[in-house]
């Protein structure tokens, strides 16, 4: 799975995160987008490490 494929947590379709987020910014950054399926929002939260490393999670909004 690549870093922006995710699931979505009320649907459990695959989807893909859309919003601009920085990857060369350490630290969290949060926003909310619909799901493309069935239209629910997700909290997204993109974490970037000091090494820039990249995590995203999806939560119910």
């Amino acid at each position: 799975m690549d870093a922006d494929s995710v699931e979505c947590p009320f649907c459990g379709e695959p989807g893909e995160v859309y919003a601009d987020y920085d990857e060369s910014l350490p630290g969290e950054q949060i926003f909310v987008q619909d799901c493309a399926v069935c239209c629910r929002p997700w909290t997204v939260r993109v974490h970037v490490t000091a090494e820039g490393e990249l995590s995203i999670a999806v939560d119910r909004s």
